[in-house]
């Protein structure tokens, strides 16, 4: 889910973080769990 939202934000942190209603610094740390993309 949250890909999807940085997608459709073009890769902008900041508004996907804005759209989910998280700190844009969780969202990071969020993104820094998931496993890269293959």
């Amino acid at each position: 889910h949250i890909l999807g939202v940085l997608q459709a934000c073009g890769g902008n942190i900041s508004e996907a973080a804005r759209r989910l209603g998280l700190h844009r610094r969780t969202l990071q740390r969020k993104l820094q769990k998931l496993p890269p993309p293959r």
